[in-house]
């Protein structure tokens, strides 16, 4: 029975940790892509080029976000061990 237990609670804590690894680095990379791609608009706008409705690209912006934190809870939602994933999880995303 506890054998059980940390057989799934260390399985659940290694594809968190992997998971929280991997996600955290797509996340950096994804969040500086989306600067330079505002940066971009930015600079075009200052020259004249193209015009930018700062409330159609904040909404724009806002369900990029939302739809990465509905990614996140389909990954979490199916795993069986949740507690071992929280942890690894939470030590992947902090490494």
């Amino acid at each position: 029975m506890v054998s059980d237990f940390l057989t799934n609670f260390g399985a659940g804590a290694f594809v968190g940790f992997t998971l929280g690894f991997t996600l955290k680095r797509f996340f950096n990379l994804f969040v500086f892509l989306l600067g330079l791609y505002i940066l971009s608009l930015l600079f075009l706008q200052s020259k004249g080029i193209i015009n930018i409705h700062p409330e159609a690209l904040a909404g724009w912006v806002k369900g990029l976000f939302q739809s990465f934190g509905d990614f996140i809870r389909g990954i979490v939602a199916p795993v069986s061990s949740l507690t071992g994933f929280a942890v690894g999880f939470a030590v992947g995303w902090r490494t």
